[in-house]
């Protein structure tokens, strides 16, 4: 009773936060300064943005931070650092708010205290953070003026989960693609402690249980080190890898509370990588193949159209607990499906003999899903939202990018099938 009490305080407290905060957007002008936020502090959709607001819009850029130390990736050290044009602040702190208060553009991953509907005279981005089979819980709570799609599929989903028309949905792509690409594969390696030279094998689990900001924790499902079979299938993957000389990593997601270190594999956590200076679509750029289940990361991954294979041991359990967003996930796998030892070691021995044969655009499904991988996607989304401003009457923010040969940014009544 007393828990039940204190969750409705709680549930309460939100809504006249929420309140608050829709009625001092509409009261307090806006300032000439855009904020941005990503969850964790790097990631990738917040810093491409990041980089982007520096290079183009006029104003102060404010970049909230749960660890205002944290310079930005290696490859982008001095653009970063440029304290002209960026300010790092606290995101848990009251300038953080009224920064976003009075923001006359924000940028967000995973939404903000300020994700209410907003007035006209504010342009809100929600950069999200990536497309993909899993179901996103509490959508209906964040708003924005806009909202980014990196595939013509998962976009037709947008406008529904963030109560938002066709035509605020930017379908250009996840800016973070563009770190495939930056530091050569060789140096990005070497500098995680990784054999350069060597074909990698990448996997990349999304968590099952996870734990937050705030000691916020929460389950989806059993963890997957827990599971019998997974032991038995990750020592087929090491063998295999170990017989073609290729090297097996584990990257967990951020938040998994999994820590996969009895599984006899080199396990690389986010700090690794953070570390390091490195990112983890750097590390994507340098590995060979991936092995996933429901992230959005291998959605990503098919730009590269370098060979995903999908260990999903609790696929049913997962569509029966409604954490997926499509009625037949499996169809929708642009790659084999492990689910024995044979069918692991027959991965391997793909990539390491014939990696053409299983690359995700060999399979119906790539072009079901239509990731969008035009580079410059961070230039093309201001591009795009120079655009949608016009389009609404109100000014553009950005200079433009005199990237002539920048296809046209792309909203969903444009891509729909």
């Amino acid at each position: 009773m007393l828990a039940s009490l204190g969750d409705r305080w709680v549930v309460l407290g939100v809504r006249a936060w929420r309140g608050i905060c829709w009625l001092l957007l509409r009261l307090l002008p806006p300032g000439r300064h855009a904020v941005v936020f990503g969850l964790p502090d790097d990631e990738g959709n917040a810093v491409e943005a990041v980089r982007a607001l520096r290079r183009r819009y006029r104003g102060r850029v404010y970049w909230l931070l749960a660890d205002v130390r944290y310079p930005g990736p290696a490859f982008a050290g001095v653009e970063l650092a440029d304290r002209s044009r960026i300010t790092r602040v606290q995101k848990d702190s009251l300038r953080a708010a009224l920064l976003a208060l009075t923001a006359e553009t924000t940028f967000f991953s995973h939404g903000l205290f300020t994700d209410v509907d907003p007035p006209r005279n504010r342009l809100v981005v929600n950069l999200w953070h990536g497309d993909g089979l899993k179901f996103p819980a509490g959508t209906h709570l964040i708003r924005s003026s806009v909202v980014l799609a990196g595939t013509r599929l998962w976009a037709q989903q947008r406008p529904g989960r963030f109560a938002l028309p066709e035509s605020a949905v930017a379908v250009v792509g996840n800016p973070r693609i563009d770190q495939f690409h930056v530091t050569p594969p060789a140096d990005v390696l070497t500098r995680l402690g990784l054999e350069a030279g060597v074909g990698t094998v990448l996997w990349l689990p999304t968590y099952r249980a996870a734990s937050g900001g705030h000691g916020r924790t929460w389950r989806e499902a059993d963890d997957l080190s827990s599971n019998s079979d997974v032991a038995v299938i990750t020592r087929s993957l090491a063998a295999a890898c170990a017989a073609r000389s290729l090297q097996l990593v584990v990257k967990p997601h951020p938040l998994d509370t999994d820590s996969f270190d009895d599984l006899g594999i080199r396990v690389l956590r986010h700090t690794a990588l953070r570390d390091a200076g490195m990112t983890l679509y750097e590390l994507l750029g340098a590995v060979d193949a991936v092995i996933s289940d429901v992230s959005s990361v291998w959605v990503d991954y098919l730009a590269l159209d370098r060979p995903i294979a999908f260990y999903v041991p609790d696929l049913e359990d997962l569509q029966l607990r409604g954490k997926l967003n499509v009625e037949d996930p499996a169809a929708l796998l642009p790659g084999p499906r492990i689910t024995t030892t044979a069918e692991a070691v027959r991965f391997i021995e793909a990539v390491a003999d014939h990696p053409d044969d299983i690359r995700p655009s060999r399979y119906p499904a790539a072009a079901a899903i239509g990731v969008v991988s035009e580079p410059r996607v961070a230039d093309r989304l201001l591009d795009w939202l120079n655009r949608f401003q016009q389009a609404r009457g109100e000014p553009s923010l950005f200079r433009d990018s005199g990237f002539e040969a920048t296809p046209q940014p792309q909203t969903l009544e444009e891509v729909r099938p």
